[in-house]
């Protein structure tokens, strides 16, 4: 069993704990789902108990694991595979990996513009705003899975045009390029029909179904600092939401 899971180097201990551990979980390390004792696993990783609880309790969170007391943790395998859960802050190419698919990014495209009309409200600023409007172009396993628009009021940015760095999610870009990282956003789900040209670079067909997920992020401060629309192919992964007994 010392095999079954990468032991750690230097890193942050927690994340990379979960990182090891998940890892370890998407390619059936553990016959019949269930993890070895705490004890064991701790040395398996490499990490103290307290580490590898840490560790467990966010994959437990994100409801990749269950834990009960006395029996022990088990792996929610239905939750592993084609789903996206959107529990926690982490780019897409994170959860397209989550879901057992190689994620890949296409170059980052972006142009300057006034505020799209659908994100006036959201990010509270005039319908004549200045904005920087960023596509990115999400595939897993070559195919392309996810559209996200960006629209980024030019007041937010701390960087020159010039300097602006591209990113390959949302959460990146904005800690690379605005006066704030992301602190949590708001999101709401959408059903929509493709038409002849939107959404485009996803390979659907006009009158097709999928979903959009519309996105507010905001800083520590409540204030906004992107509107995002993420189109998503749901063919290939389809966007939940774990809900629980508080």
């Amino acid at each position: 069993m010392a095999d079954r899971v990468q032991r750690l180097a230097n890193r942050p201990l927690s994340e990379r704990a979960r990182d090891a551990l998940l890892e370890a979980i998407q390619s059936d390390a553990f016959p019949g789902g269930r993890l070895p004792p705490e004890a064991e696993l701790s040395e398996q990783v490499g990490v103290s108990r307290t580490t590898l609880r840490a560790a467990l309790t966010s994959l437990e969170a994100d409801g990749v694991v269950s834990r009960r007391r006395g029996r022990g943790t088990f792996v929610n395998a239905h939750l592993l595979r084609s789903t996206m859960r959107l529990n926690r802050l982490i780019p897409f190419t994170a959860l397209i990996a989550q879901c057992g698919h190689e994620p890949s990014v296409d170059p980052q495209e972006q142009r300057f513009a006034t505020v799209p009309a659908a994100a006036v409200e959201p990010l509270g600023v005039e319908p004549d705003t200045a904005c920087l409007l960023v596509r990115r172009l999400l595939r897993a396993g070559g195919e392309p899975v996810i559209r996200v628009s960006d629209a980024i009021p030019l007041e937010c940015l701390r960087v020159v045009p010039a300097e602006i760095r591209e990113a390959d999610s949302t959460f990146t870009f904005v800690a690379l390029n605005c006066i704030a990282p992301v602190d949590y956003a708001t999101a709401e789900l959408v059903p929509r029909v493709a038409g002849e040209t939107d959404p485009t670079g996803l390979g659907l067909a006009p009158g097709e179904a999928y979903v959009e997920l519309v996105e507010t992020h905001f800083s520590r401060d409540h204030e906004p600092l992107a509107f995002s629309r993420v189109s998503v192919n749901d063919r290939y992964v389809r966007l939940s939401f774990l809900r629980r007994d508080a």
